[in-house]
């Protein structure tokens, strides 16, 4: 049987300390506010790699025996089901056997009321929380569960941090902000990372001085891949798994890809399995043939994006994609796409709204840019083709 090499390039999961590429300081500062048991803002846009710096740094910490409990809050429909997440990998994480852990659920957690039970056949644990909830609101239970982390980690000799990625999800208002900050500002002995990629909201969130989360720790941008780092792995990559590489075809998936180290990976791994599959060079054309077949791949996905949009937000997102989200609001660009000025003001805050926009600061100039740059590119296929 022959035996293909693996493809080289890899997105769509989060990758771990050895595979991350060239994000060697931001790890370090997640590294270092766990040993400072310091409290930590990670702001950064989807596709950038956030959660990988995360899980990186998890990993290297928790080889030196540190505990880090690293949750994301999108993936849980409540913050009582977030809330019984944490505080079970808390006291399994900290206290080792589930007899240890149900002692130390009723020691520490007590104001929460729990009830616990046990599955006979899997060994596994679970809880309940019965603390009171006014109206649905179930933000105390969480801080209560912070609490009593903080409390299991005063008692520890092993240092403990709480990773809460897409934070947005939890301090949904200013309200929230300030319960949480409340809560946090008064630990001393866990860590606190929090990260979201709504980073226009997160970045006034902690920037403005009117907001509960105003100084309450460090910020920290995460900006794109270096172009050097990204052409020295891909050139690398491509030399290990027998291919030739030419500095013209990995600029254009640089150049297609905006950097985006999501999107950088993904076109790349296209573009490979162009070249396996029916060889010849890895040239500019066996990219651009790679990005055609991507966003076709793609097409249910982006069409059905494009389907919820309204006329004037399909307008302004066009006006995004070929304007590379520069001069936008100006007269020849407005009347160039049907719009008013405020009309594409308010479509391209509809688009960040949305997640399809970003906003960039860049050499003291600000502007917009899509999430995914692909999205321009399918734009461009299917009414070329419909046209």
């Amino acid at each position: 049987m022959t035996h293909h090499p693996r493809n080289p390039f890899e997105f769509g999961r989060v990758l771990g300390a050895e595979e991350i590429i060239d994000r060697e300081e931001e790890i370090q500062a997640v590294r270092r506010t766990i040993a400072n048991r310091g409290k930590l803002f990670l702001i950064g846009p989807r596709r950038f790699g956030k959660s990988s710096v995360l899980k990186a740094a998890a990993e290297l910490e928790e080889r030196e025996g540190a505990v880090v409990l690293r949750f994301d809050a999108e993936k849980y429909e409540t913050l009582d089901a977030l809330s019984r997440a944490l505080l079970l990998a808390a006291t399994r994480r900290l206290e080792g056997s589930w007899e240890r852990a149900a002692a130390a659920v009723g020691r520490f957690f007590a104001r929460l009321l729990p009830e616990i039970t046990m599955d006979p056949a899997s060994g596994e644990m679970s809880v309940r929380l019965g603390a009171v909830r006014s109206g649905g609101d179930d933000l105390p239970a969480l801080t209560m569960v912070l609490d009593g982390i903080e409390a299991m980690g005063q008692e520890s000799n092993r240092p403990v941090a709480v990773f809460l990625d897409e934070f947005q999800r939890v301090a949904r208002d200013r309200a929230a902000e300030g319960r949480i900050r409340a809560t946090v500002q008064e630990h001393g002995a866990v860590a606190y990372v929090f990260a979201g990629s709504q980073t226009t909201l997160l970045r006034e969130m902690t920037g403005a001085s009117d907001r509960p989360f105003y100084r309450l720790g460090e910020r920290l941008f995460l900006d794109a891949v270096p172009r050097a780092a990204f052409r020295d792995f891909i050139h690398a990559a491509l030399a290990r798994t027998g291919f030739e590489s030419s500095e013209p075809a990995v600029e254009r998936i640089l150049d297609r890809a905006a950097d985006v180290p999501f999107n950088v990976q993904q076109l790349a791994h296209y573009a490979w399995e162009e070249i396996r599959a029916e060889g010849g060079a890895f040239d500019v054309d066996r990219v651009e043939a790679a990005l055609e077949r991507l966003v076709r791949n793609e097409d249910p996905f982006y069409t059905h994006l494009w389907a919820e949009l309204t006329e004037n937000q399909r307008k302004a997102l066009k006006a995004v994609a070929e304007l590379g989200g520069r001069e936008l609001y100006g007269q020849a660009s407005t009347e160039a796409y049907g719009l008013s000025a405020s009309s594409m003001q308010a479509g391209v805050r509809d688009l960040i709204r949305r997640g399809l926009v970003r906003e960039v600061h860049e050499a003291g100039a600000e502007g917009v840019r899509l999430v995914d740059p692909f999205f321009a590119r399918w734009l461009e296929v299917v009414q070329r083709n419909t046209g």
